[in-house]
């Protein structure tokens, strides 16, 4: 569950932020239909991008925080 919880937490955050962060570039402020599907597509995106990554961080079991002595 360690290595899940390491890759998935930070992917999903930045995934969802850069997706929506590089739409508004493609749409208008005005309309809030375009918005809310804007946002529904981050979430969903981040969400199954840090999903799949922490399932295979949690197979392969790749620790990225870890100490050199």
């Amino acid at each position: 569950m360690k290595y899940f919880k390491i890759t998935f937490f930070p992917l999903t955050a930045g995934v969802t932020v850069g997706v929506i962060v590089y739409g508004l570039f493609d749409i208008s402020l005005d309309d809030t239909k375009a918005l809310s599907m804007l946002f529904i597509k981050g979430i969903v995106v981040g969400l199954s991008v840090g999903l799949i990554l922490g399932l295979l961080n949690a197979y392969f079991k790749i620790d990225i925080f870890k100490s050199r002595k």
